[in-house]
C-alpha cells in the first residue's frame, strides 16, 4: 500500500520536472537560434556594404548595382592596408610560434618533474595572470626606450612573447600532468635525448591543447590594439588593428563608409575563417583541458 502511494504521489513530480526542463531547452535553443541569425545577418550586412557604394548603403539598397570594388581598391591603394595585414600576420604568427617553442619545454618540466624552486615558479605564474596588461605598458615602453629599441619592428613580438608567457604556461601544463613519464622514459631507454624525447614523443600528445591556446593567442593578438599602438611608433611598423582604427577617423572625415566596411571586414575575415576551420578543434582542447586541469 506504501509504494503504491509513493509511485502515485511521484509520477506527478516527474512529469511536472520533465515538462519544465523540455520548455528550458526549447527557450534555449530559441535564444541560441536567434543569437546566431542575428551575428550571420550582421556579417553578412557588413559584407554586402562593402561591395555597395556610400549612397546606395544610406539607401538600403545593398549590392543593388551588383559587386563594386572601388572600397577595397581604395583602401588598398591609397591607405596600403595590405602591408599592415602583412605586418599582422608577421607578428602574429612569430609570435604565437616563439609562445610555443618556450612555453611547451616548461610547462612539461614544472607540471612533471620535481625540483627545487618548482613551487616559486608555479606561483610566480599564477600571479602574472592577474596583472592587468595596463600596469606593464609604462614600465615596458621605458624599457624599450632605455634599450633603444622603441622603433625595432621586431619590438612588438617581444612583448607579445613576454605578456603571453604566463597564460601559454598554465594552459600547458594541464595538459602535460597527465602524459604519462613512461613515454618519456622510454624514449630515454631508446637513445633519445631528453630534448628529442620530448618534442618527438611528449609534444605530439599534446596537440590539443597547443592548437587551442595557438588558435586564442593568434586571434587576441591579431585584435589586440593597445600595444600595437605604443610599441609602433612608425607607420611602416603599424599593425591592421592600429590602421583600422585610423581608417575609420579618414572614412568618417571623407564619408566613404564603403571603404570603411571594406577595411573592417579585412581585419575579421581571417579569425572568422579560423573559427569555420578548426571550431571542432577549438571546443574540443578547451573541454580537455578543462577536465586535465
Amino acid at each position: 500500500m506504501k509504494r503504491n502511494l509513493f509511485h502515485k504521489d511521484e509520477a506527478p513530480a516527474n512529469r511536472v520536472i520533465g515538462a519544465g526542463a523540455k520548455g528550458f531547452h526549447f527557450v534555449g535553443k530559441v535564444l541560441i537560434l536567434c543569437w546566431c541569425f542575428f551575428t550571420v545577418a550582421l556579417f553578412m550586412w557588413v559584407i554586402a556594404a562593402s561591395f555597395t557604394p556610400t549612397k546606395d548603403i544610406f539607401q538600403n539598397h545593398l549590392l543593388s548595382k551588383g559587386f563594386d570594388l572601388s572600397g577595397y581598391k581604395t583602401v588598398i591603394d591609397r591607405y596600403h592596408i595590405l602591408d599592415y595585414f602583412f605586418n599582422s600576420v608577421l607578428y602574429t604568427v612569430v609570435a604565437c610560434a616563439g609562445l610555443i617553442f618556450f612555453c611547451a619545454p616548461a610547462a612539461f618540466v614544472i607540471s612533471k618533474f620535481v625540483f627545487k624552486g618548482r613551487r616559486l615558479f608555479q606561483m610566480i605564474f599564477s600571479i602574472s595572470l592577474g596583472l592587468p596588461g595596463v600596469m606593464l605598458l609604462a614600465p615596458l615602453y621605458m624599457m624599450m626606450v632605455r634599450l633603444n629599441l622603441h622603433n625595432f619592428r621586431g619590438t612588438l613580438i617581444i612583448v607579445y612573447l613576454c605578456t603571453g608567457i604566463a597564460s601559454t604556461t598554465v594552459y600547458l601544463m594541464g595538459f602535460f600532468a597527465t602524459v604519462p613519464m613512461t613515454v618519456f622514459e622510454s624514449g630515454l631507454i631508446d637513445g633519445c635525448t631528453p630534448v628529442k624525447a620530448f618534442y618527438r614523443l611528449i609534444l605530439p600528445l599534446a596537440k590539443p591543447g597547443i592548437v587551442t591556446i595557438t588558435i586564442f593567442n593568434f586571434i587576441g593578438y591579431w585584435n589586440e590594439y593597445i600595444w600595437a599602438l605604443v610599441f609602433s611608433n612608425k607607420q611602416a611598423n603599424r599593425t591592421l588593428a592600429v590602421a583600422l582604427q585610423t581608417l575609420v577617423t579618414s572614412m568618417q572625415t571623407t564619408g566613404n563608409y564603403q571603404g570603411l566596411f571594406a577595411g573592417v571586414v579585412i581585419v575579421f575575415i581571417p579569425t572568422v575563417i579560423i573559427y569555420i576551420l578548426l571550431s571542432k578543434q577549438i571546443m574540443s582542447g578547451s573541454t580537455a583541458g578543462a577536465v586535465k586541469g
